[in-house]
């Protein structure tokens, strides 16, 4: 069954909610104020049935003044407006402000339901008609089927009931993919149920049983049951009207203008980018910096309008603005909104939202008309490009960038891998970088590498670490994947912790080589008694920073084994004693600090040192004072 959502619109007492009662048969107003007052202050909800074939959910809206908030709640997602208006005093000023926010709010089907045709006659209601066509002449209800009628005595009911099913023949049923999201209009407990809300699903679908987070105050709830028009069922989703049963959360921690989403799917942001247009009004101008009130969804919120490129925006105009809101809220970017004065209760305006997290902006005329053009006309690539491009070395998590999109993971999946496959981006993992800031981050540890080895001729490389912290701050898998490149290219030597040019010092290896060649000698020489650092530092007359690195190097190398930190000892001379040890051990089973010193004849200084090293290399293992072979 196609499913969507009607809403009312029109002036205080123009008769929406008796028109919703002639239509459906449900009484929409349902506080004891309402029926009192005879007026509508809160969102009434009705729905009818056009057999198998179509569920229309039906909002009823206030039509005061004072309640334009829930106004623009109840009109924010619905499919098409009933546009009512009274015989018996035409075109008011809500009428009025109630077309500018469906204009706004980019509705662009209605019906026009002339209301009370019972209090007039027919020249008055030919009058009525003409008024209207000179109001919407030129808006979307420009060409609107206009129906009058009757709730009291239900005359040409049926007829607006043909053209609703008519109109709706012709809406598209919305998609179910995409992010979930409820904007939340209605919050109540009930005994023995515990919290309940309700809203129109504008995007994505839910079923009983999953966990939803409570946007932008991050509290978790699993749903316990889901209602679509008074009936259970197990999945609700876009296009229709839902009350969602929540365990976990108390009605206190949620109100209107919280959305009901899956954890990890909306960003809370408390700065936006837009476009607004200030609607031609007989009003001052809007300075930059003015403090308005902003309406999205259920949401509303002050914030500070800051004019991106000019200092006022006058009536009449569009511009790309920046908004900074005093408290997070949960938007997505093609989200609408409603702007009104502080204080006014006018509405000055409305737009559209472009970025969810934006950066500040130079404000020069040329990168901003770039930025503005982008975000509001660039494909979904283009606008994905742009996100990445901001997110600098560190690039976006795709999780991220689907938020900033508004996209699921999956659309988002097939988007990266499209400009992966160009080579616009590189994807690491769940991390999406820029292609051209990639390479200036290879670039960029490259250079770093040389400047190490012009730095540091005798060091063997850089660790890997320290490498890493020195550059810019990126994911770990990012950094390797920069170093992988270079390894495979064969420009960078990476084993174990460090990492080399591999054309490092070949315009100083020959005096490099030189130092090497007399080093490995000495130690030769020294055999299994070398002197301490310090000391052969001194006999080479070098500085011990840089023999050091020097011996850090051939145990790179392997030419030389380091068994303290400053203990260094000539390679051969150790596999020899590895060789008496082992052939020891296997003819005795075990090995005495005695039967160490037997054959080697070592004072303490070297004996200790070395059989720690045997042990620290898992040849030996130590038992009491004794050692064995280790099991390999």
């Amino acid at each position: 069954m196609k499913q969507i959502v009607v809403g009312t619109a029109g002036h205080i007492d123009h008769g929406k909610t008796a028109l919703i009662r002639a239509l459906t048969g449900i009484d929409c107003d349902r506080l004891k104020e309402e029926k009192e007052r005879g007026i509508t202050t809160e969102l009434g909800f009705a729905f009818y049935r056009f057999g198998e074939d179509l569920l229309v959910g039906i909002v009823d809206v206030p039509g005061h003044e004072r309640f334009i908030r829930h106004m623009v709640a109840g009109a924010w997602g619905i499919d098409m407006v009933l546009f009512v208006i009274a015989a018996d005093e035409s075109v008011m000023p809500q009428t009025r402000e109630h077309l500018d926010i469906c204009d706004l709010l980019g509705i662009k089907r209605g019906i026009i339901t002339i209301t009370k045709k019972d209090l007039v006659d027919e020249e008055m209601l030919e009058l009525v008609r003409e008024e209207i066509g000179d109001l919407v002449k030129g808006r979307f209800l420009e060409k609107a089927p206009m129906v009058a009628v009757s709730s009291l005595t239900g005359e040409n009911i049926d007829v607006l009931r043909d053209e609703i099913y008519r109109a709706s023949s012709l809406i598209d049923e919305r998609s179910r993919e995409g992010i979930f999201r409820l904007p939340i209009d209605r919050v109540f407990t009930i005994r023995g149920f515990g919290t309940i809300v309700t809203g129109t699903c504008i995007s994505g679908h839910i079923q009983v049983g999953e966990e939803v987070e409570v946007y932008p105050v991050e509290k978790r709830a699993r749903i316990r049951n889901i209602q679509a028009y008074h009936q259970d069922v197990k999945e609700a989703g876009a296009g229709q009207r839902v009350a969602l049963n929540l365990q976990g959360v108390e009605k206190q921690e949620i109100e209107r203008g919280t959305i009901i989403a899956l954890p990890g799917t909306l960003l809370p942001t408390s700065r936006i980018d837009a476009s607004l247009r200030y609607l031609k009004l007989p009003f001052n101008a809007i300075k930059n910096n003015s403090t308005l009130r902003f309406h999205v969804a259920t949401t509303q919120a002050e914030g500070k309008l800051i004019l991106l490129g000019r200092n006022a925006i006058e009536p009449g105009d569009e511009a790309f603005v920046q908004i900074s809101f005093a408290e997070p809220l949960a938007v997505l970017p093609g989200d609408r909104f409603i702007m009104r004065g502080s204080y006014a209760v006018q509405t000055l305006g409305g737009g559209v939202i472009l970025d969810i997290q934006p950066k500040r902006h130079i404000r020069k005329p040329e990168p901003l008309r770039e930025t503005y053009e982008l975000l509001s006309k660039g494909t979904l690539q283009e606008r994905l490009l742009y996100h990445v491009h901001k997110g600098g070395y560190e690039g976006m998590k795709k999780e991220k960038l689907a938020i900033l999109l508004g996209l699921e993971g999956r659309s988002l999946e097939q988007v990266a891998d499209t400009l992966s496959g160009r080579n616009a981006v590189k994807i690491v993992g769940r991390t999406v970088v820029n292609a051209p800031t990639f390479v200036e981050y290879k670039k960029t540890l490259h250079q770093l590498l040389t400047d190490f080895h012009k730095k540091n001729p005798f060091k063997i490389g850089i660790s890997k670490e320290e490498l890493r912290t020195k550059l810019p701050k990126v994911d770990p898998l990012v950094f390797q994947a920069a170093l992988d490149d270079w390894v495979n290219e064969g420009q960078v030597e990476a084993d174990k912790d460090k990492v080399r040019l591999l054309s490092a010092g070949s315009s100083g290896e020959t005096a490099l080589g030189k130092w090497e060649t007399d080093i490995l000698k000495r130690l030769f020489d020294y055999g299994l008694t070398p002197p301490s650092l310090p000391e052969l530092a001194g006999t080479m007359n070098m500085k011990e920073a840089n023999l050091k690195d020097m011996l850090e190097r051939l145990v790179h190398q392997r030419k030389v084994t380091r068994v303290k930190s400053d203990m260094y000892f000539h390679a051969d001379p150790i596999k020899d004693l590895r060789d008496k040890v082992v052939a020891l051990l296997k003819s005795k089973g075990e090995m005495a600090p005695a039967d160490f010193k037997a054959i080697t004849n070592l004072s303490r200084k070297y004996m200790i040192p070395l059989l720690e090293y045997f042990d620290e290399s898992r040849l030996t293992i130590r038992t009491g004072d004794k050692r064995v072979l280790r099991s390999s």
